[in-house]
């Protein structure tokens, strides 16, 4: 069997199949494209954390020991804010305060083994035992946020000589407050 071959069709069939060949295996390109933003956001707002640790005076012995000296002890209040933050740390007056106490003046007691018995103390923010902590937002201790943990001692003393106050347990509870 003689087949024959046209030159000009096999020309054409050469050409076609270089032409369409290679557009089969490319992806089809596109004409024209149209983009958009999109807008990625978040806010950080003010917050805090605040934990303590407690002041525990241990014996006080107002006969002798502590009949001229005050008894001392400490505590502490650890504090982490937003960065750029800031305010006050206050104190309350505790759960027995004295008769003209007030949060921007406060006079703390511990209560004892019966009602009516009590033990003087306060708490302070410097440790020569001068600056009372106050209760009040405007006479807290202020601090600026780092974003880290921030420790501040809180100073306390139980008033010598309490001599009337009768034999037993005497304890308080303070509420510490960060005002941001």
């Amino acid at each position: 069997m003689n087949i024959k071959f046209n030159q000009r069709n096999l020309k054409i069939a050469i050409a076609a199949s270089i032409l369409v060949g290679p557009a089969g295996l490319t992806v089809p390109a596109y004409a024209e494209t149209s983009s958009s933003n999109m807008a990625v956001t978040s806010n950080i707002g003010m917050n805090c954390t605040i934990s303590t640790g407690d002041i525990s005076f241990g014996a006080y012995k107002p006969t002798t020991d502590h009949l001229t000296d005050d008894l001392e002890a400490t505590g502490s209040v650890t504090t982490r804010c937003t960065v750029g933050s800031g305010g006050k740390i206050i104190i309350s007056e505790g759960l027995a305060p004295g008769a003209d106490s007030s949060p921007a003046s406060p006079l703390r007691r511990m209560g004892g083994p019966a009602d009516g018995d009590y033990l003087l103390y306060q708490v302070y923010s410097d440790s020569d035992r001068a600056l009372v902590w106050s209760g009040y937002g405007d006479t807290g201790i202020p601090y600026n946020a780092t974003g880290s943990d921030q420790e501040m001692t809180v100073y306390a003393s139980i008033t010598a000589g309490q001599t009337t106050s009768p034999e037993g347990s005497y304890s308080d509870t303070l509420v510490v407050t960060v005002n941001y």
